[in-house]
């Protein structure tokens, strides 16, 4: 890239964080070690770039109020600031139902995450999203979950 091209990104990047703001969701709760992981069948799904570039799976199992996600082996996504993971009934973490299941450990590889999830809620999204500047970089349509 060149140096005109790099300067231009670093102008966006820089606006885009004075602009934006995180969506509006409920942090999830972790659950602690001490908690069996939920159980029964998972649903999956695969990721698609929505702006960044992205590679893997997704699998949420949830029972009893509890769920857990897990990313595949393969997962990977695109350096960005501030990639948080977000379950929602809707793919935009702005709207629906979303639940801020909290900031990647990793931007590769497999990494699991156990939370509690509101009674009642059909989450159909898995969704990474770059809070800084309030746009999507990943998504994967999931099955409906109790």
């Amino acid at each position: 890239m060149n140096r005109n091209r790099r300067v231009l990104l670093s102008a966006v990047l820089m606006l885009g964080c004075n602009s934006a703001e995180p969506p509006m969701a409920p942090n999830a709760q972790e659950v602690g070690a001490d908690m069996a992981p939920p159980s029964g069948p998972a649903t999956t799904g695969a990721l698609r770039r929505t702006g960044y570039s992205v590679t893997g799976t997704v699998a949420l199992v949830a029972s009893n109020g509890v769920a857990q996600l897990t990313l595949s082996s393969d997962f990977s996504v695109a350096q960005t600031p501030g990639p948080v993971l977000y379950l929602n009934t809707t793919n935009n973490p702005n709207s629906g139902q979303p639940l801020r299941i909290g900031a990647l450990r990793s931007r590769t590889g497999a990494q699991t995450y156990t939370f509690q999830i509101p009674p009642g809620v059909r989450y159909t999204w898995v969704i990474i999203w770059c809070d800084p500047f309030n746009v999507g970089m990943s998504e994967a349509s999931i099955a409906a979950t109790p």
